[in-house]
């Protein structure tokens, strides 16, 4: 991972964090064990960093949800 993804990756969860008021760390634990940081965010980097902050967390916040609810229906794991 380069120091542009990380840097990217910090301002995802920190971002995300805010607008959900949530912590830093909590949003880091959130993302992780979801594995969204690792397939989506950090993937991400090279199509998304270009956009808006607030287009970047409405992604990110958007794909957390569809994740969520589709694991909680048993659809996907």
């Amino acid at each position: 991972m380069s120091d542009k993804q990380i840097e990217y990756s910090v301002f995802c969860i920190e971002n995300v964090a805010q607008k959900l008021g949530k912590t830093g760390s909590e949003m880091f634990r959130i993302l992780n064990s979801s594995g969204l940081l690792h397939s989506y965010i950090i993937p991400s980097y090279e199509a998304l960093h270009t956009q808006s902050k607030q287009y970047i967390v409405d992604e990110i916040i958007s794909v957390l949800h569809f994740e969520s609810y589709y694991e909680a229906k048993g659809i996907i794991k």
